[in-house]
């Protein structure tokens, strides 16, 4: 299990980027554009000027970001539930002790101030994750083990939907393996909007073959 306290099953930055954008993917082939309110992941890959985000949420209390920049990667996530917005909120300047500057500017994004933040987790070469965790709850347990890099935490999550996906797809999507119509099938029989969901796939710099 990943949390702030361990942080050595965390994936590397290019693993975790993809397996975030195939997070998104198979958000957009589960969950018809229509719906597309409900889903839960979503990914930018021109969210600034060389920088990209994905972002999670499971629609209530928990959200995270991640942000991938030429300068390193940010994982921000809060639990609104956790603590006393006025009082005993995490203070940023504590959970960022020691991040470089380049990455603790981001840190005054917009998406940020808006989340708030329980936990932040950094790497600056893209391997060796930094954070400082605070001695009670932080929702890092229920958010990091989402973007863990498993194929089987697709599996998992695609009981939320409900469906039973096959991991043979799943470990495509994880491994950023351009999507074909077969897949598409195996994942979600009810979906043959092939103009849509290629639009989508394109829309987060996902590869595709439709």
């Amino acid at each position: 299990m990943i949390t702030t306290k361990d942080l050595s099953c965390l994936p590397d930055r290019e693993r975790l980027k993809n397996f975030c954008k195939g997070l998104a993917a198979l958000d957009i082939i589960m969950i018809e554009n229509e719906w597309a309110f409900i889903r839960h992941y979503t990914y930018k890959p021109s969210w600034r000027k060389d920088k990209e985000a994905f972002f999670a949420t499971d629609g209530s209390e928990q959200s995270m970001i991640v942000i991938f920049a030429p300068e390193g990667c940010i994982i921000n996530g809060v639990d609104s539930e956790l603590y006393d917005w006025e009082e005993k909120l995490p203070r940023i300047e504590d959970l960022t002790v020691g991040m470089p500057p380049a990455l603790l500017k981001l840190m005054g994004c917009r998406e940020i101030k808006k989340m708030k933040s329980t936990f932040c987790v950094w790497t600056e070469d893209g391997s060796n994750w930094c954070c400082n965790p605070i001695d009670s709850e932080d929702a890092s347990k229920d958010l990091l083990s989402q973007i863990d890099g498993n194929p089987q935490t697709y599996v998992e999550y695609g009981k939320w939907y409900p469906a039973d996906l096959p991991l043979d797809v799943v470990c495509q999507l994880a491994n950023g393996i351009p999507v074909t119509k077969e897949m598409i099938v195996a994942l979600n029989p009810k979906r043959s909007e092939w103009e849509e969901i290629k639009a989508e796939l394109d829309e987060i710099g996902y590869p595709n073959q439709l």
